[in-house]
């Protein structure tokens, strides 16, 4: 009996501990949902969120999931830019109604898988941002970082948000003026 117990406890923790050295070193470990679809009902689009753990679909709309932070923040950097630029939408409908909006940013600001950071925003909209490591400073347009696949990956999700909201907002002055560029903004939907 005892020969039997010896490999299965071995073959156990192996198990384990490849599955910790995986979890340990992907970087990934902060993406707790992901939205998977999205469908329009009475002009309103709601989009299927997923749990990374259980699986589970959550039926939401756009405002549901910006003000629970615990999705928002669990959202991959791309998927957490849709959200600030559908966002940006929605603040631009309801500017109007003068409604008190929440700050969505300010908390879980905690650096966790990061390699850029936003630092600020000059007059012209344009956005600072910074090198984790190297304190190495850059200054892009919020569409342009927002239409960089590699360089919106590089944020966490509550700076990726801003910078969708930003870019969303930039986009729709842009409409309003007149200058309409083409935006494409295939990747910020789905993160497979």
């Amino acid at each position: 009996m005892s020969g039997l117990i010896e490999p299965l406890k071995k073959t156990f923790s192996d198990l384990f501990s490849r599955s910790l050295k995986k979890i340990n070193s992907d970087d990934n470990q902060f993406i707790l949902y992901r939205i998977v679809d999205s469908y329009t009902i009475d002009d309103q689009e709601n989009y299927k969120v997923q749990c990374a753990f259980t699986k589970a679909i959550l039926d939401l709309r756009i405002d549901e999931i910006v003000f629970d932070l615990d999705i928002l923040h669990g959202l991959h950097p791309i998927q957490s830019c849709f959200v600030g630029m559908e966002h940006a939408k929605v603040l631009n409908q309801k500017s109007r109604a003068h409604k008190q909006q929440k700050n969505v940013t300010s908390s879980y600001k905690i650096g966790r898988y990061h390699t850029y950071c936003l630092v600020a925003q000059n007059r012209s909209g344009a956005l600072t941002i910074e090198h984790r490591n190297s304190k190495e400073q850059f200054v892009y347009d919020a569409i342009d970082i927002a239409l960089s696949r590699e360089l919106i990956g590089e944020f966490n999700a509550a700076d990726a948000f801003q910078i969708g909201v930003l870019a969303g907002l930039q986009y729709i002055n842009n409409l309003k003026r007149g200058k309409e560029p083409a935006l494409n903004i295939n990747h910020l939907r789905l993160v497979k």
